[in-house]
């Protein structure tokens, strides 16, 4: 009776001795090694086509300078109705031609009022750290002296190469230089039919001509010379955005490889060559180079995306849409878009509407990148004068009025430590502070923090105000009174730890 009455009792009694062993291990192991966020994948450069991706160290002034401007600018601005007018309007090359020329009254290019030491001078004012100009979109117009007998350019019409006006203003402002570059033109009946077999649809009355494949060659062996002209003539190029790869406006950039050779080398075999006196060799292989041979030859540091066929360097999302999703941290991501509502070049009718971004979806964008490390790149719409629209520039001040309190959670910034929950609110860091980003969504006015490994905090403040906030806890603390009507669009809490926080991550 008694022996069966021992049984049970010596159950339980090991259940909580086992159960006891097992807190205390877990209590003694959160002590020696608390709960850390999950450590950041690395990019990781590849290559492609011969071509390796540049190594991170040599983009992180780009994820260090956050923001930049884009601007927009060529014939179509002094039609006004976007950047696309000539393809949406079907305006045949020798139409649009007469927007380079005095005659075309209203709709003449004439930069007479360009002074792009005035538009570095505002990126400066909205805190922007680079700039990046259209040095040819996709009507074939080119804003430099391009050496092509074939080019169509602003020193042909207006005596003056606007590019090397540009990066000379940049660099006097203290900010690095982009450039953009289209390898599509409207101009070239071949861009619709490469092979002079299959004209693709288009608005130009373009139809299937078997002179179109050397029609195509020449629009190829134009761009070349063009990129060469921009890597060889301007000085040090600090980022190339190339854009509109595709070839009839259909597939991916990536699909038309084939025609453009955007890798380290020409292939002899190509069925649309580059003629050998425009050649650029590589001394050491004796082979003809391809576009990003010749970028990695002559602009070795230049920062490039994939929109030529190429991977990359970095990648893009472009447009309004809301950035959502996890850190990008894999691979560098820019987020581009366009404060007018209405295209990307001058568009008359948005501007006499007032049709832009406000400031508050301006710091909403920023903030959705700073906390999943990207960058952002905001386009501006001169006039055909070269002026930005004055509604532009007022918001660009608004802007960098409030980067100028807030640019500590910004510039130099990396995303994490923990993932961002969208619409709602994110974390970058730097140092030793973490940087709590609350999105108007988010509503509250506390925030409690994950633990970050050993780390415990130190202070805690409203970046915008400067004022300290409350909190208590010790690993996990809760912040009390945060402040949501200075910044309402995106309140910041710094979190100041005792350590830098990439130790949590050491090993």
């Amino acid at each position: 009776m008694f022996s069966n009455m021992t049984k049970p009792r010596t159950r339980i009694l090991q259940f909580v001795a086992t159960f006891f062993a097992i807190f205390v291990a877990h209590a003694f192991a959160a002590d020696i090694e608390p709960t850390v966020p999950p450590e950041p994948s690395v990019r990781v450069p590849q290559t492609n086509m011969g071509i390796t991706q540049l190594p991170n160290e040599k983009l992180d002034w780009l994820l260090d300078a956050k923001f930049g401007m884009f601007i927009h600018w060529g014939l179509y601005s002094g039609v006004g109705r976007g950047e696309w007018v000539m393809q949406n309007e079907g305006i045949i090359p020798e139409d649009y031609r007469q927007y380079a020329y005095p005659d075309s009254g209203d709709a003449y290019f004439d930069a007479a009022d360009y002074h792009p030491e005035e538009w570095a001078q505002l990126a400066k004012d909205a805190g922007m750290k680079w700039m990046c100009l259209t040095t040819r979109h996709h009507d074939g117009f080119c804003l430099f002296d391009s050496p092509y007998p074939n080019a169509f350019t602003s020193m042909q019409t207006l005596h003056r190469d606007l590019v090397a006006e540009y990066v000379k203003a940049c660099r006097a402002a203290g900010l690095k230089v982009g450039i953009y570059y289209s390898p599509l033109s409207w101009r070239y009946p071949g861009y619709y039919d490469v092979t002079g077999t299959n004209c693709a649809p288009n608005k130009f009355g373009y139809k299937t001509e078997p002179s179109h494949m050397e029609d195509a060659r020449v629009m190829k062996e134009e761009n070349y010379v063009n990129v060469k002209k921009l890597l060889t003539g301007y000085g040090k190029i600090d980022q190339i955005f190339w854009d509109g790869g595709w070839l009839a406006q259909k597939g991916s950039d990536a699909d038309a490889a084939y025609f453009h050779e955007p890798g380290k080398y020409l292939d002899p075999a190509n069925r649309w060559p580059i003629s050998k006196k425009y050649q650029d060799i590589d001394e050491s292989t004796g082979q003809a180079l391809g576009i990003m041979g010749m970028v990695r030859k002559y602009q070795p540091d230049a920062i490039t995306n994939l929109r030529y066929g190429w991977m990359g360097d970095i990648i893009e999302q472009e447009g309004p849409a809301e950035t959502t999703g996890k850190i990008r941290s894999s691979e560098i991501c820019d987020k581009c878009l366009t404060i007018q509502n209405g295209g990307w070049g001058y568009n008359s009718n948005s501007i006499a509407k007032g049709n832009i971004l406000s400031l508050d979806q301006l710091v909403r964008f920023m903030a959705n990148c700073a906390v999943r490390n990207m960058t952002f790149l905001l386009n501006v719409t001169p006039d055909r004068h070269g002026v930005i629209p004055e509604i532009e520039q007022q918001r660009l001040k608004e802007m960098g009025a409030w980067m100028a309190k807030m640019g500590d959670a910004i510039y130099g910034t990396r995303g994490g430590p923990w993932q961002p929950v969208d619409r709602q609110y994110g974390y970058c860091y730097k140092d030793s502070t973490v940087f709590v980003h609350l999105l108007k969504d988010y509503s509250g006015n506390t925030f409690t923090m994950p633990p970050l490994g050993k780390l415990r905090v130190k202070k805690v403040y409203d970046v915008y105000t400067g004022k300290p906030l409350t909190f208590e806890g010790d690993g996990s603390v809760t912040i009390h009174d945060i402040d949501r009507t200075s910044s309402p669009a995106d309140s910041v809490i710094a979190v100041v730890y005792d350590d830098e926080i990439q130790n949590v991550w050491a090993k």
